[in-house]
């Protein structure tokens, strides 16, 4: 019986307040450092492949190609007929006959069609 009585003294005793150490509060303020540190590590990376993703966008909007060939640089195919190529030069307009087996079998074998532009 005495057992049972100490176990409820014990039990009914003033609860044991912890007390925090110093070194405590170092380890949360460490695990904080490291949070914030990743937080903004984290957004400054989102920033940057935003930033770049902003920069390709305007660098695709108004970048114009140079070509070395002009609009009117080219051959509109007319016909091919008589073992030539029967073509429409685009700046003149003037019909020109090109006489290249390549060009002509290409045509033939559908390759090259009507209206399609050859360029020099």
């Amino acid at each position: 019986m005495a057992r049972k009585r100490r176990y409820y003294r014990e039990e009914r005793r003033r609860p044991v307040y912890w007390e925090e150490d110093e070194d405590d509060f170092e380890e949360e303020d460490e695990s904080f450092e490291i949070t914030d540190k990743f937080v903004k590590n984290t957004s400054w990376t989102l920033l940057a492949v935003l930033g770049f993703g902003i920069v390709l966008s305007l660098a695709q909007t108004f970048y114009t190609p140079s070509g070395t060939m002009q609009t009117g640089d080219g051959f509109r195919v007319v016909s091919v007929s008589k073992g030539k190529l029967h073509v429409e030069d685009m700046r003149t307009g003037r019909s020109v006959s090109f006489d290249d087996q390549k060009l002509v079998k290409a045509a033939l074998n559908g390759f090259i069609k009507r209206g399609d532009v050859i360029y020099p």
